[in-house]
């Protein structure tokens, strides 16, 4: 079958992260499941937004962002943030957010997130409909009831599909031994 249309559907399921920026008195929240690690070494990884968004707006104002991971038990709020604009409503207010001050950069992280990166933009790459911020990670926290050096097999973490649909961790399969 080909699928031209929905090629980039073919690189799901992806963790969706709730991405908050802040400009000034305002901060902004939306789903994100367009991320990727760029450099290990360098600590930069790479966020695609769409340039008719307001998390748009903000992060080029701010230049900076947290992503913050919540389990899949509150994918209502996911869905929320990721379908319905900041730019005339508080979403913070409306998905009763709990909020504290970041610890390297003025946007604040969710405080019931099962982990957090505080990014600062080091570059952008216009593409057209997007722009891919280049972000260096300054840093980083996860609950260690669900990871340890890498998610365990209990972590509800939200894994978007496409579309409406989300699914989250099953089960661990490693390759076998040879």
């Amino acid at each position: 079958m080909e699928t031209n249309k929905y090629f980039y559907r073919l690189l799901h399921p992806k963790p969706v992260f709730l991405l908050l920026t802040k400009f000034e008195d305002k901060t902004n929240v939306m789903a994100l499941a367009w991320h990727m690690p760029i450099s290990l070494d360098k600590k930069i990884i790479g966020v695609a937004v769409d340039k008719e968004n307001y998390t748009h707006e903000l992060i080029k104002k701010s230049n900076e962002f947290s992503l913050n991971l919540l389990s899949i038990d509150q994918i209502d709020r996911i869905w929320y943030a990721g379908t319905v604009s900041g730019r005339k409503i508080d979403k913070i207010k409306e998905l009763e957010l709990e909020l504290e001050n970041g610890l390297r950069i003025n946007t604040p992280h969710i405080k019931t997130a099962m982990a957090y990166l505080e990014c600062k933009v080091e570059k952008e790459v216009d593409l057209s409909d997007h722009t891919l911020f280049l972000s260096k990670v300054l840093y980083a926290w996860a609950n260690d009831k669900y990871f340890k050096e890498c998610w365990l097999a209990n972590a509800p973490i939200p894994l978007h599909m496409g579309k409406k649909y989300f699914t989250s961790i099953g089960k661990y399969v490693t390759p076998p031994k040879k």
